[in-house]
């Protein structure tokens, strides 16, 4: 029987089936198809109507009790959607009949015998699959035709909006690369210093510098009388985020004109001993001393974090030795930590006492304390510095905006959010031993004698062997 079956399937589908599949993948089923989407973009983008907020809770109306009221002045009946995804085909009963009787063998221009036939009882099995065959079968069909021809219409779509986003992404980090190459990260501010109170140290320590001087004297700038005149060899306003009521960042972001400027500026005052911090010619502000730190893109900081984080938490370890930890990398991962079971131990205990914490454990306490500290400030001033250079270019006209409009693609994007810093799906891997990258190891020691030739060859100890162990791939 179910050979039979399936020889009687076959032999139905390319007939009616194939004919049926081309009817709804017509012109008349996509407009439709076209419709509900289009539908549905302009609900998604209105306000949540009285009946329905975005919250998903709905408070009676009172509508159905009762006479309907007239409508308020003003106000527009949410719209309803009266075309769905699918256009089902569903038999009338007498249509149902018929097509039953044909496939039973039955004449149905017959009264006489289409009545006889309506009276008869099912005694057979053979005799149910005749309502099957002409009324369900081609019901089902239409509607998977229907699917069938969405999802291709949605896989075009899906893949056509995954290669704008991967070109995007692209398009977005190489602008995050140029950009941080310009830009320097001063630490150590005192926090009741508003922005323009730092103006006077940055101009101080740009002064200090011969090849900040010999651009500005090129540019005309040199016999410039204005107060703060080598700011000029800025592209934009040292950018200072606040950090609450009358305070601000501990973090001032400077943003370059040229890759040479920021050069110069960072063999004078790169380091970790760091200048003292003056208000003024004459008051210094005392336990501050500023450092600068050359700016890394975005997206690198966000997938350093993890990273930072164990960092922090091993600093708090007293009997961690040495201090002096070796970072082994050659790429980034996607969004996966390893860690072996004594961290793991470790990060899960409580906090010391002499940090006045309320967090449960290590690893929360390391996480907020760098995930909600400096590098939120530092992803604010970039979001403020990005937006002074935005309203300077535009002056009077478009600016930068010239031929585009209010939302572009091409407009770079800066991610900034006090509520989720991190916006990326960790997942943390307890293992028994991690990987790493040989030739990476002997590059970071200057062992290049030692190396294997293969950056894709890591290990669990010494040099590798065999084939790369498993348990930690390295990516390229």
């Amino acid at each position: 029987m179910a050979q039979g079956q399936g020889q009687q399937r076959a032999s139905w589908r390319p007939g009616a089936s194939t004919v049926k599949a081309t009817l709804v993948q017509g012109p008349a089923h996509a407009a439709s198809q076209q419709l509900f989407f289009e539908q549905r973009r302009a609900a998604k983008r209105g306000p949540p109507t009285p009946a329905f907020s975005s919250t998903g809770l709905a408070t009676p109306t009172g509508d159905n009790f009762g006479p309907k009221g007239p409508a308020a002045s003003g106000s527009t009946p949410p719209a309803t959607r009266d075309t769905g995804l699918f256009q089902p085909m569903h038999y009338q009963q007498e249509t149902a009949f018929v097509a039953t009787a044909h496939s039973a063998g039955v004449n149905a221009n017959n009264p006489t015998e289409m009545a006889a036939w309506m009276k008869e009882t099912i005694s057979t099995r053979a005799q149910v699959p005749h309502y099957h065959t002409a009324v369900i079968r081609p019901e089902l069909y239409n509607l998977f035709n229907q699917v069938e021809a969405a999802l291709v219409a949605l896989d075009d779509r899906l893949l056509r909006q995954t290669k704008e986003l991967a070109w995007m992404a692209s398009e977005n980090r190489a602008l995050q690369k140029q950009s941080a190459a310009l830009m320097v990260i001063l630490t150590g501010w005192d926090t009741s210093m508003s922005p323009s109170e730092r103006l006077f140290m940055v101009n101080w320590m740009l002064e200090q510098i011969t090849h900040v001087q010999a651009s500005l004297q090129q540019r005309g700038w040199a016999n410039f009388d204005g107060e703060y005149k080598y700011l000029n060899i800025l592209s934009a306003d040292p950018s200072t985020p606040p950090a609450g009521a009358q305070k601000w960042s501990s973090v001032t972001l400077l943003s370059f004109k040229s890759w040479d400027l920021r050069k110069a500026f960072m063999e004078a005052y790169g380091g970790t001993q760091g200048t003292p911090l003056y208000k003024d010619a004459r008051t210094p502000v005392p336990r501050h001393h500023i450092r600068a730190t050359p700016s890394s893109p975005q997206f690198q900081r966000k997938l350093e974090i993890p990273i930072r984080v164990l960092l922090q938490a091993l600093n708090l370890k007293e009997e961690t030795e040495p201090r002096q930890v070796v970072i082994l990398w050659n790429a980034y991962g996607d969004g996966i930590l390893e860690i072996t079971k004594d961290i793991s131990d470790w990060l899960a205990t409580t906090p010391p006492d002499e940090l006045m914490t309320e967090e449960a454990t290590i690893w929360s306490y390391c996480w907020n304390k760098i995930d909600f500290g400096v590098q939120q400030e530092i992803d604010a001033a970039e979001r403020d510095d990005f937006a002074n250079a935005r309203a300077a270019a535009k002056g009077t006209g478009k600016g930068m905006l010239a031929g585009k409009g209010s939302r572009h693609c091409t407009a770079p994007m800066i991610y900034s959010a006090s509520s989720m810093p991190y916006p990326i799906d960790l997942d943390i891997r307890l293992v028994s031993q991690v990987a790493y990258v040989w030739d990476e190891y002997c590059d970071k020691f200057g062992e290049n004698n030692r190396k294997c030739g293969d950056y894709r060859q890591a290990t669990f100890s010494g040099a590798p062997v065999t084939t790369t162990p498993l348990l930690t791939a390295p990516t390229a």
